[in-house]
């Protein structure tokens, strides 16, 4: 009976393997199928979700909510619940596969039937035998004697035959089957892609690795932008990409919803394609986050792009103007009385522009920034050929404040300078986008301007009886006699200052043709054709200086003398009288000669920008050059002494202060490297041209002059007589 149970013992454990061999099969097909999609699941979302097919997708759901800004990657939760399922399939199926069908297998006494089916020579004797050998067996009443000879039987048959021929393989063929195609599908992943398929199932068993990509991304966009100012996005690929790769970029400006915006590679300087893909945004001044994708690749984390102020001049305050420039003076013009430069501002000057620069002037910019900047420079610009413009090199600021948001300029004028411009940098190596221009007017260099004053006899007191009225009532032309003078009283203005003062003066004879002068006399029309004195001589007038401790008066530039010249006002015992402090027939002799005014306010403004003066040129010494012809035909210019009819013609010429030398007198150069040439003069606009008559006709008209103004003066008297008669109120 031994043998017997050991066969059935035998097929029962070949079941029970077979049973767990069909079963794993089928368990481990079924997690590898489902490990498969998971893989695939897992790989897919991270391969697309971003996308913009992925969000249209989930906006589709009208659920869900896309992240316009998802990095791509599988959500933990997600991975987790796969992982989770992946468990509780795994299970349930081992214990439906597997577990329940190994214990389910069939029973020794189940096997024995079927070896009695399948052997009919049994006859029911094999199944009797095993039941009734058992120790738990009733076999009350039976007889041992039959049971052994059926139990004798039952082996004698059964060692006839090999039970294990009972045994139904055709599960290992079906496990081979159902479990192989799983087996290859994951072996030639594995074959194909090692790294990627234990990364896969490591990501389902939840370990923190990431799927590798052949394409990856790096941004190289700046963080900071000036606002305003258009922003190119870029990233620099490596891997696997080709140039005629598209890639998407996301941006999220603060506050609203998502743009998208195709990436394209970038071509290099020769038009070659590189490693670089860009797009270019429209100008903006909102913050934005952005993501970019391109074939399998995108960026880890989001990137910001955030606007910041360009440097520029700071909001306009009238209490303290963002750009101001005001004018040094140059030193020719004198300097206060501590010893500083004058300084000038003109109408522009809260603006930075500059009016009338002088030569030699120097120029004080302060600007005021909205920001801190790094560098501030200030580009000098003049004029140059044409109307092209030529920027001189930048002068670097002189001062700049302790929170770098201000900056002092210190520039020297220089000729045909037509403005400035200045340039800002940030911290960030931003410059400011609107030029900061002003405009430069140089002072037109011009000779100073001369006018003559009328001759006039008035007192320049006009306290006394001969200073008061119209003074127009006191000018005339004065007749000039041959032992005469001409009064030359003038005024002189220039804005780089008066230096000088001349008389420049001919005559011409009388009767004498001008044709038979020689040609380089009759060249000579104005005296300042006339630099070498070969018809103009030249007189120089002498700077009045008033004596120390005088009370002159104020000047009185009509007159060309001071109020006081003749009389002054004079107290005694109380009374005021006028007292003569020169003879009123020596009047004449007085002479102011050249006064430069000194300034009305020397703490703000320079002395000596404007002249005048009297001077009394008298005539008797003067000589005439007349031509004359000798025998062989040459002209010469001869001598000869004023005469009655000849006509003496007077100028007043004027220098400014510019200086052409150093002051170690050194010629000084110009910008062609050439010495400067000597100032130009200012003349007077006409000549002062007086004929010369005899004493008697210069004494019939300074009698006439009086006669005119006495009977002038009596009609007015009348007529104020007139005028009191009419208006008297009448008596009663």
């Amino acid at each position: 009976m031994n043998s017997v149970l050991t066969q059935l013992n035998h097929w029962r454990l070949r079941e029970r393997l077979l049973t767990f061999a069909w079963g794993a099969a089928r368990w481990a097909t079924v997690v590898a199928l489902v490990l498969a999609v998971a893989c695939a699941a897992d790989w897919a979302i991270d391969r697309y979700s971003g996308s913009p097919g992925w969000r249209k997708a989930v906006r589709w759901t009208g659920v869900l909510a896309a992240d316009p800004l998802a990095v791509g990657h599988t959500p933990f939760g997600v991975r987790f619940l796969m992982t989770a399922a992946q468990l509780a399939l795994a299970g349930a199926l081992a214990y439906h596969l597997v577990v329940r069908p190994w214990r389910t297998t069939p029973h020794i006494d189940d096997l024995a039937l079927r070896a009695e089916r399948a052997h009919p020579e049994f006859d029911h004797r094999l199944v009797t035998a095993l039941q009734l050998n058992r120790p738990t067996a009733d076999t009350r009443g039976m007889s041992k004697a039959l049971i052994a000879d059926v139990t004798r039987e039952a082996g004698e048959i059964a060692a006839r035959h090999d039970f294990g021929k009972l045994v139904d393989y055709r599960r290992l063929k079906l496990a081979a089957a159902v479990l192989v195609p799983a087996l290859v599908v994951w072996g030639a992943f594995a074959a194909a892609n090692a790294p990627l398929a234990a990364i896969l199932v490591q990501r389902q068993a939840l370990l923190k690795v990431e799927i590798p990509r052949d394409t990856r991304l790096e941004n190289r966009t700046p963080e900071v932008f000036p606002t305003g100012a258009e922003v190119t996005v870029r990233y620099a690929a490596s891997g696997k990409f080709t140039p005629n790769s598209v890639g998407t970029l996301v941006v999220v400006p603060t506050g609203q919803p998502a743009e998208f915006y195709e990436l394209t590679n970038e071509k290099g300087p020769d038009g070659a394609p590189t490693d670089i893909f860009s797009v270019k945004l429209p100008a903006s001044s909102i913050d934005f986050s952005f993501r970019a994708r391109l074939e399998d690749g995108r960026t880890d984390e989001a990137s910001t792009v955030r606007f910041e102020s360009p440097p520029q001049l700071a909001r306009d305050d009238p209490s303290r103007p963002p750009l101001t420039a005001e004018q040094v003076l140059p030193a020719y013009l004198g300097t206060r009385p501590g010893g500083q430069p004058h300084f000038r501002k003109n109408d522009g000057w809260t603006r930075g522009e500059v009016i009338d620069a002088l030569p030699r002037s120097t120029i004080i910019v302060e600007a005021l920034f909205n920001k801190p900047v790094v560098t501030a420079t200030l580009v000098p610009i003049v004029r140059g050929d044409g109307l092209t413009e030529r920027e001189l090199p930048p002068v670097a600021p002189a001062e700049v404040g302790k929170d770098r948001q201000s900056a002092t300029f210190v520039v020297p004028t220089v000729p045909r300078m037509i403005g400035y411009r200045i340039d800002l940098t940030d911290s960030y190596g931003f410059t400011n986008p609107t030029p900061i221009r002003r405009n430069v007017r140089m002072w037109d260099d011009r000779p100073p301007v001369v006018d003559f004053k009328p001759e006039s006899t008035r007192n320049p007191n006009p306290e006394t009886f001969d200073g008061t009225g119209n003074p127009k009532d006191y000018e005339f032309d004065m007749a000039l006699a041959p032992d005469g003078l001409v009064m030359v009283t003038y005024a002189a203005r220039s804005e780089v200052g008066v230096r000088a003062a001349n008389v420049r003066f001919r005559v011409i004879p009388k009767g004498v043709q001008f044709d038979l002068y020689p040609e380089e006399y009759r060249a000579i029309q104005h005296p300042r054709d006339d630099p070498n004195l070969i018809v103009y001589d030249r007189l120089p007038l002498t700077r009045f200086v008033p004596p120390k401790n005088a009370d002159l008066g104020p000047f009185v530039p009509d007159l060309g003398l001071f109020a006081y010249s003749f009389t002054r006002t004079v107290e005694v015992l109380g009374f005021e009288f006028q007292m003569d402090v020169v003879p009123r027939n020596n009047r004449n002799r007085v002479n102011v000669q050249f006064y430069p005014f000194p300034s009305r306010d020397p703490a703000e403004e320079p002395g000596e920008l404007e002249a005048g003066g009297r001077y009394n040129f008298e005539i008797a010494g003067l000589q005439k050059k007349y031509p004359e012809v000798q025998s062989d035909g040459k002209i010469v210019l001869r001598t000869a002494k004023l005469e009655v009819g000849d006509t003496v013609e007077v100028y007043v010429e004027v220098f400014d202060k510019l200086p052409v030398v150093d002051a170690k007198g050194k010629p000084i150069l110009g910008d062609d490297g050439k010495p400067l040439p000597p100032r130009p003069a200012g003349y007077t606009r006409e000549a002062r041209r007086k004929i010369v008559v005899t004493e008697a006709d210069a004494a019939m008209a300074l009698l006439a002059r009086d006669e005119s103004r006495m009977k002038l003066r009596d009609k007015v008297n009348e007529l104020a007589r007139d005028q009191f008669e009419v208006f008297k109120p009448k008596k009663k």
